[in-house]
Parts: structure tokens; C-alpha cells; sequence
């Protein structure tokens, strides 16, 4: 089954589902996109990430009160500022995996610079973490000629896509950089990054997407099943040196 690491599903602390009900159907639409396990991550500036886990249960409650099956996991969308304010207590509930293995969800920049996200990937490797960095393919300072994006990838990285960017939701820029980072074999995972109903699970498409483009069928599936599960499960992929790359986990 699939697994969404990216997916904004708690109701009402970032701009994600305004009310449980919005949560309800969001996490239905996921189901019937064959999605089994969703990451909530919302934005760590828009909500106490202490309050996090309790947020979760509870609405993993009501999503099983409604007969929705769907296993929700705690988590965050972390931002390269975010770092300086938060504490170890956070950044475990900001991560995922073993003890010995954790990783953590670490998003491109939209309007930030480059610099500071290469800065963010040095402090959490050095504490220990791998980084599964979100939207890439949104960030120009990364993607655009002459971009941060081959450096970016030296630090052993993982890419996380938007299935949104594949779509074109995210303009024609966005989605021609996420079919980009496909082709050339650099994306490990393929995530929704749903907010709300009207913008919400887009695996199947996506998957779709590139496939129809030339991505190999299980490749294709492998980026929202097996590489996310196994992240989830097993932790972070042990490091094969400088060569390490985002092409698989």
C-alpha cells in the first residue's frame, strides 16, 4: 500500500483542512487514492509541535469512529528557520524511523534562500539525521541553470515531489523541473502534499504522469509505496559514501 510522508491533514493549525469534518474527507480521498499510512506534517511555524502527537491520536480517533482506514503518524513540515528554535523533544517528533536511523522532513524554499537550506542539511546531518528534503522542484534557486540542486545532492539527500508539481497545480515551471528530477532518476519519493479537498491526493495521477513520460511502471510505484514504507519503517538508508544519491532508497 501507499504511504503519504508529505500530506497537511490535521484540522485547523496551518492552512491544511479548516475543521475535522475537512479531515474526514481529506483522509477518505486518500484511502480511495490507495493510500494506507499518511504523515501529518504541518508547518512547525504554525503549530506547538509538542501538541503534535496528541493532535494526531486524536484525530486518528475519529477517523476510526467513521471506519476510515487509515493509519496516521505524527510529523512536521520543518523549515530551514525553524531550526534555531526547536529543541531535541521536537525534532524527535519531527522525525521518523529507528533510533539509530532518523530522518525528518525538511522543505525547499519558496521565497528562502539556497545558502540557508544547505546550512539547515549540514546542522541536522551533523546531529545525526537524514533529510528527505519536499518540493524541490518548486525551489528556482535549487532547480534553475546554474542552481544549488547537484550540491544540494552531494550532501546524500533525499528528493521528495510534489504529485501536485507533476499536475501542473504549481505552474509550468514547477512541473517541468518535477518531470526533470523523474527522468533523470533523482526523486526517491512522490508525496501529495495535500491541504484541503480541493487540493488534495494526486498519487495515482502522479504516478500516471510519469510513467506516460517514460519512468519505468514499478519505478514509478516504488517512489509512493515501497521507498516511503520502508523510510517509515526501517529508517534512514545507510550512506554509500560521496557517490550517495536520491535515485532510490
Amino acid at each position: 500500500m501507499r504511504a503519504e510522508l508529505h500530506f497537511h491533514l490535521l484540522p485547523g493549525v496551518d492552512d491544511g483542512p479548516t475543521s475535522p469534518a475537512e479531515s474526514l474527507e481529506l483522509a477518505r480521498l486518500a484511502v480511495a487514492d490507495g493510500t494506507d499510512t499518511v504523515v501529518c506534517t504541518p508547518h512547525v511555524r504554525d503549530v506547538d509541535v509538542l501538541t503534535v502527537p496528541d493532535r494526531v491520536a486524536a484525530l486518528q480517533v475519529q477517523l476510526d469512529a467513521a471506519g476510515i482506514p487509515l493509519k496516521l503518524i505524527a510529523g512536521v513540515e520543518v523549515a530551514q528557520d525553524d531550526l534555531a528554535t526547536m529543541s531535541e523533544a521536537e525534532l524527535a517528533i519531527a522525525s521518523h524511523g529507528p533510533a539509530d536511523r532518523r530522518w525528518l522532513l525538511l522543505e525547499a524554499p519558496l521565497q528562502l534562500d539556497a545558502d540557508g537550506l544547505l546550512d539547515a542539511v549540514a546542522d541536522l546531518t551533523a546531529r545525526g539525521y537524514g533529510v528527505l528534503i519536499g518540493h524541490p522542484e518548486r525551489c528556482a534557486e535549487l532547480m534553475a541553470p546554474g542552481g544549488r540542486l547537484d550540491e544540494l545532492r552531494a550532501t546524500g539527500v533525499l528528493l521528495q515531489v510534489n504529485g501536485s508539481s507533476l499536475l501542473g497545480r504549481h505552474g509550468q515551471r514547477a512541473q517541468e523541473w518535477a518531470f526533470e528530477l523523474a527522468l533523470a532518476g533523482h526523486v526517491a519519493v512522490i508525496a501529495s502534499d495535500a491541504h484541503r479537498p480541493t487540493r488534495g491526493p494526486v498519487l495515482t495521477r502522479a504516478v500516471a504522469a510519469i510513467i506516460a513520460a517514460g519512468v519505468d511502471p514499478a519505478v514509478a510505484e516504488r517512489m509512493v509505496a515501497d521507498t516511503p514504507q520502508a523510510l517509515l519503517a526501517d529508517g534512514w538508508p545507510a550512506p554509500t559514501g560521496p557517490a550517495a544519491s536520491t535515485d532510490s532508497a
